[in-house]
């Protein structure tokens, strides 16, 4: 048997072309026209609690490293708690953590509320007093995007549907993108004219409501989806067989890497704007900024979500990554706000489509049975690269200024460039019988 894979279109899918809109309609005749939309309002809170927390402390403190480190805690909490909702999905009983998460998240924000203005306002106040709160709120705060890619298990396995599950992933995959656009703008908005804090309090709001009626659904019902972590082994397997395991797990951890890698790219953008809005006196607008890059990402990532036989997945991820390359090399230029939203409109061209990419790879090298336990892992390893990006990036441009800021997004998107190379090269030399 030859050690290296012909080519093939697409790996696992299907060759026809298809419509952003066709795949939409064909899932909400699966599951109705409202759990689509409630897909894409859970997930506001989970862009909108990290940014409310960095606009806050930013801007009362006048710190953009201050203001990274809470952001990049929360997220570094919502990374855990995305991971014990997926290692809670084959319980019997796990509807009650979310659940309990509804019903606690509030109550933390509202304790942070009233904690985080006056200990961003201490100078002298010991950082762990405020980046343990917001530790704190990203552990309860629910993954709901975890969650929803959980459901789709559940309402296509109902009506024998199973051949839509890709189709679900690149759905998920937008919903990702147009959640980020709509909380960013939203947080611009309401943090202009309600104020910073007023938007954790919205996203509470949104967090009570959008998960109780996720909870009340009528999916909420139905059997849980596989959600298998380990392959089932032979009893005694050949060095042989080992061997192509090891390869094929080496060839599954190349899409988490890139997730991380791709998660560390957004953090460091974030937290390069976060440093310049800072330097131009206009940290209230970071959230306006943080939402040109999400629009643009948005409308490729639906633009890319269309399937194409002249485009291969893994050509997807190399393009987007050199792309991102390039348009984070221009985040050095900028010297006002103008400048600016052209560079983070460009950036976000290449972000979207990556991230739909990398998300139906995991269809390709994995079992049916395991792509949730990867796509949870994937989900959970973002929000990690994020937070390592925010803060690295916010304590770089502390100390160092924007320019030396700006340099940290060219790094992650090089790293993000490097995984996907090393994808393709694994890819033609893994038998598809050992995936």
């Amino acid at each position: 048997m030859s050690s290296v894979r012909a080519a093939e279109p697409l790996g696992g899918f299907g060759t026809i072309s298809r419509s952003p809109l066709a795949d939409s309609r064909e899932l909400a005749a699966v599951s109705g026209a409202l759990y689509p939309v409630l897909t894409l309002l859970v997930r506001l809170p989970q862009t909108m609690v990290p940014l409310g927390v960095l606009t806050t402390v930013a801007l009362i403190s006048g710190s953009p490293a201050r203001g990274t480190y809470c952001a990049a805690a929360v997220t570094l909490g919502s990374a855990l708690c995305g991971l014990a909702m997926g290692a809670a999905a084959t319980w019997r009983r796990r509807q009650l953590g979310l659940v309990v998460l509804t019903l606690v998240n509030p109550l933390v924000v509202w304790w942070l509320v009233r904690r985080l203005p006056g200990l961003a306002a201490d100078a002298g106040a010991d950082p762990a007093q405020l980046v343990l709160p917001c530790l704190l709120a990203g552990l309860v705060l629910p993954q709901m995007g975890v969650a929803c890619r959980l459901r789709w298990w559940s309402l296509l396995a109902r009506d024998s549907r199973e051949d839509l599950f890709d189709t679900a992933l690149r759905h998920e995959s937008v919903m990702d993108s147009l959640g980020t656009v709509l909380a960013a703008a939203a947080t611009g908005l309401v943090a202009v004219t309600l104020g910073p804090v007023a938007v954790l309090v919205l996203a509470a709001t949104l967090t009570l409501v959008g998960t109780s009626v996720f909870l009340l659904h009528c999916s909420a019902r139905l059997p849980r989806g596989p959600i298998g972590v380990r392959a089932p082994e032979a009893a005694a397997p050949t060095r042989a067989a080992r061997h192509r395991r090891c390869r094929a797990r080496r060839l599954r951890l190349l899409p988490v890497l890139g997730m991380a890698a791709l998660g560390c790219l957004v953090g460091s953008t974030l937290g390069a704007v976060v440093v310049f809005a800072t330097a131009v006196d206009a940290v209230i607008s970071v959230s306006w900024l943080y939402a040109v890059s999400g629009l643009t990402s948005a409308l490729a990532a639906v633009a890319a979500s269309a399937r194409s036989e002249e485009l291969r997945l893994w050509n997807r991820w190399v393009a987007a990554a050199a792309g991102a390359v390039l348009a984070s090399m221009l985040l050095t230029i900028p010297d006002d706000s103008v400048g600016m939203v052209v560079v983070l409109a460009l950036a976000g061209l290449t972000t979207g489509p990556c991230l739909v990419a990398v998300y139906e790879i995991a269809r390709l090298v994995a079992p049916i049975s395991r792509v949730t336990a990867l796509t949870t892992v994937m989900t959970a390893m973002m929000s990690v690269g994020l937070t390592g990006g925010l803060a690295l990036s916010g304590w770089w441009g502390e100390y160092g200024g924007y320019r030396s800021a700006a340099l940290l997004p060219v790094v992650s998107a090089a790293a993000l460039l490097a995984t996907a190379l090393a994808f393709v090269h694994r890819w033609r030399r893994v038998d598809p019988a050992d995936l």
